[in-house]
């Protein structure tokens, strides 16, 4: 019995994601026990501080020494801050607080520190005589104060990693995509050279039979169409050179081409705001959108309706519209339309658009996108190109 092969690379990838997850996972569950053991040890430092204070003031002599360990316990406590307020809520005595900003501030700090704190832990009493005659309120030490920021530190620190992480893998998968894409591409230009050179020979021996012209003509105008497409796509990988071309005589020519394929039953249509408008652009790439994006209209509509291509310009930019009735884009394909392999047709690899918008963002520095979609009503595509480039 065959089975079918384990990917490894992707169980191992979740084994690390699981593993790594697992570990800060215990990290957070080791430092959140850390918080509560140090605040039920601080709390038993300030129970027993509090005691302490309950029996030196018990038994205060001032002719007799102070008991050692009383002495000790109320003076070796220095990290964490307190407050003793009486029956009245007044304060009496503070510990672990700046002496200076406390008594120079006519005790307004004091008493906002007294409020801080109290909202950090419930106060300890002090009893004398069998009634409560103070309370003692204590903040967070400096040490818990740390640990209970480490869990937060922490997370910022795992996603910007994460972050990190994902931009480089990323970066990396984009670039392989690129190195890949440019690869068929000017393999598909070289696979062509070779029947273009033989189909160019044959039309040469055509002509030297004296055969009929009206044969040969046609001929002639596709094997020239496959050179343009060998050209455009020998082009993808390096950086095409511009130069200032009438966008508007680049745009009809391509139209005209294109109106001449079309059904019957397909209404084409070309307007333009000028006859003249001057753009940096490398007139074979740029023809090459324009194809797709009629070519995907006349097929939307399949053998009724109307295609439409305007250009139109305000002081700065130009906007080539290419509008069509057809079939519409549903909504779920709308935003990842221009994405490699993502099409609305049952034939095809789904790299029209996407070729597309690396032409014009990436070539041209303009933009595409789909402006509107409607199924049976009109769909909307617009290139936007700058004239100050």
């Amino acid at each position: 019995m065959q089975t079918s092969p384990i990917d490894w690379s992707s169980r191992g990838r979740w084994a690390i994601l699981t593993l790594l997850s697992a570990t800060i996972l215990f990290i957070l569950w080791s430092i959140f026990r850390l918080v509560k053991q140090t605040e039920v040890d601080e709390r038993q430092r300030m129970e027993v501080w509090a005691l302490a204070q309950q029996q030196f003031i018990k038994n205060i002599d001032l002719n007799s020494d102070v008991d050692p360990l009383i002495f000790e316990v109320l003076t070796s406590e220095k990290n964490i801050p307190m407050i003793i307020v009486n029956e009245n809520d007044q304060i009496v005595s503070f510990n672990n607080i700046d002496p200076v900003r406390a008594l120079a501030s006519d005790s307004l700090f004091l008493k906002n520190t007294l409020k801080n704190i109290k909202k950090e832990n419930p106060p300890i009493e002090i009893i004398f005589e069998n009634s409560v005659n103070q309370r003692m309120y204590y903040g967070n030490s400096s040490l818990l104060g740390k640990l209970r920021f480490y869990p937060l530190a922490l997370l910022l620190l795992l996603f910007s990693l994460g972050g990190l992480i994902f931009f480089y893998l990323r970066t990396t998968q984009v670039a392989i995509q690129n190195k890949l894409w440019t690869g068929m591409a000017k393999e598909t230009a070289h696979q062509l050279g070779t029947p273009l050179s033989s189909l160019m020979g044959w039309v040469s021996l055509l002509k030297e039979k004296h055969v009929d012209n009206s044969i040969i003509s046609p001929m002639e105008g596709d094997i020239q169409r496959l050179e343009t497409i060998a050209n455009r796509f020998s082009k993808i990988g390096s950086l095409p050179k511009k130069s200032n071309t009438n966008i508007v005589g680049a745009t009809r020519e391509v139209f005209e081409y294109l109106s001449t394929k079309a059904s019957r039953g397909v209404a084409m249509s070309f307007s333009s705001d000028a006859e003249l408008i001057e753009l940096p652009l490398n007139r074979e790439l740029y023809c090459w959108v324009i194809e797709n994006l009629i070519n995907n209209a006349i097929d939307a509509v399949v053998d009724k309706g109307r295609v439409e291509l305007q250009i139109r310009q305000t002081e700065n930019t130009v906007f080539v519209n290419v509008i069509d009735n057809g079939k519409g884009i549903s909504k779920r394909l709308m935003k990842i339309i221009f994405r490699p392999g993502v099409t609305t047709k049952s034939r095809g690899w789904g790299l029209g658009l996407s070729l597309c918008r690396r032409i014009i963002e990436d070539y041209h520095q303009g933009s595409i996108r789909l402006v509107s979609s409607e199924k049976d009503k009109q769909t909307h595509f617009q290139i936007t190109l700058q004239k100050d480039l």
